[in-house]
């Protein structure tokens, strides 16, 4: 199983599924709800990164690690249905922006106006350490769809080391 693959069965296994028994969001994530739950599902999301954009193992974990600090920085959020594509793609734009010299055109990403606020709700704090990412890899690559011992953590990202106020 390739990685983005194991990411995407990731992903889904952190949903949160019954919306109807979601009390309402908070602000932050406002911007990410759709109206309504879109056709294409995670897996099948996961894959056009992977095919057209070519998106590496390292940008999907760093992309995960932004999220699961999104959620910890604004309690009582929760990745539904209804946010887990926009979370995602704007996850993935901000990490590549980050993490590569070239990158795609937000016109690629297909995204307009939420990168803000992705970032607003992080604190604008978008550094990744070197344990933090190793753990969320683990997490990722330990899932019961990783069957396969090619999944070895990727050495391409450039860690940050702890500012100050860490």
């Amino acid at each position: 199983m390739k990685f983005h693959e194991l990411f995407a069965d990731f992903i889904q296994s952190i949903l949160t599924p019954n919306l109807c028994s979601l009390p309402p969001c908070n602000k932050v994530l406002q911007y990410f709800d759709a109206k309504k739950v879109p056709e294409l599902g995670i897996k099948e999301y996961v894959e056009r990164f992977a095919a057209y954009l070519k998106i590496d193992e390292s940008t999907y974990v760093s992309a995960y690690v932004l999220i699961k600090r999104l959620l910890k920085l604004n309690p009582g959020t929760l990745v539904t249905p209804l946010n887990v594509h926009r979370l995602l793609v704007t996850a993935i734009t901000i990490t590549d922006k980050i993490q590569n010299d070239f990158y795609w055109r937000n016109t690629d990403y297909a995204i307009v106006g939420v990168e803000i606020e992705f970032i607003k709700g992080l604190d604008y704090d978008l550094r990744i350490g070197r344990e933090e990412y190793e753990s969320i890899w683990r997490e990722i690559s330990e899932t019961d769809s990783a069957k396969n011992d090619r999944c070895v953590p990727c050495t391409c990202l450039l860690y940050t080391s702890p500012s100050p106020r860490d």
